[in-house]
């Protein structure tokens, strides 16, 4: 089954009879997109959609490398429209932006801060963001900016930088909370430390609270998904040497890695936030 419908690239073609020979050409190329040559025949009318044609020839639709290429392509293609300030006439623009996004979300994919993804695999970044106005965002938001810009391109590097991440919002909490840690302590420890000063410590949980066991199953879990954050940037994540084009690690494996971390850390900072308020009445 093709993962690009029909639809969704006819009309990025039909988009690009608005553009130039020259811009086409920089679009499909930047991607490493080849153009093939089609006799005349099989080519549709016009120069600038035979131009398109012969380089959507060269993919294989239902090859998920070669459709991300043609994705980053048309994420190309809406990054120039939603950013520029060119000639053009607002209400047109906003047509094709309208048009161009609403068959890419058919097809199963949606447009978010410059990349286009599965939908149901963008992780939001937002609560993280906004989790706490105390800590240092300035501080974090070096790792997530790094995050959001290597997912798709350099999966290693995703999953190291949450990695480092999670241990900067462990040792930050516990800064805060005037409990600093060891500097060689591992995210193991940090975590045990943070969930005894958040009172998320499992064994704390009172047993006469309806779903007590259900509570603890689930903050004793927090402890393995930090930990086996830290395994897989062992394995696969841009530390220790390893290659950050390794073979076996893709964008699934990021996201995966990426979500579970992102939400960890939010979760953390909530909770620390909830406890400082507390605090101060």
């Amino acid at each position: 089954m093709d993962l690009i419908s029909k639809k969704t690239r006819s009309e990025f073609q039909e988009f690009l009879v608005s553009t130039t020979i020259r811009e086409i050409k920089r679009y499909f190329d930047n991607h490493d997109i080849q153009f093939t040559q089609l006799p005349a025949e099989k080519l549709p009318s016009g120069q600038r959609r035979r131009q398109v044609a012969q380089y959507y020839a060269s993919v294989d639709w239902t090859n998920t490398k070669q459709v991300r290429q043609v994705i980053n392509v048309y994420a190309d293609i809406l990054s120039d429209l939603t950013g520029t300030t060119d000639s053009w006439n607002a209400n047109i623009r906003q047509t094709w932006i309208d048009k161009l996004t609403k068959v890419l979300f058919k097809d199963g994919y949606q447009f978010d801060n410059g990349k286009i993804s599965i939908v149901g695999q963008v992780v939001s970044f937002d609560n993280l963001e906004n989790a706490t106005d105390l800590l240092d965002k300035g501080h974090f938001q070096e790792y997530i900016e790094r995050i959001k810009k290597s997912i798709d391109q350099d999966p290693g590097l995703a999953i190291g930088s949450t990695k480092e991440l999670v241990e900067a919002t462990l040792k930050t909490i516990l800064t805060e909370l005037k409990t600093p840690a060891d500097k060689d302590d591992d995210i193991p420890k940090l975590l045990k430390q943070v969930q005894k000063a958040l009172d998320l410590v499992p064994d704390d949980v009172d047993d006469a609270k309806k779903g007590a066991d259900i509570i603890k199953v689930l903050l004793s879990n927090l402890g393995q998904v930090v930990i086996k954050v830290a395994e897989l940037r062992n394995l696969y994540g841009t530390g220790h040497g390893k290659d950050k084009k390794r073979k076996g690690l893709n964008e699934r494996h990021a996201r995966l890695t990426v979500g579970a971390g992102v939400t960890l850390a939010t979760f953390l900072l909530e909770t620390f936030e909830l406890k400082r308020k507390g605090k101060n009445g």
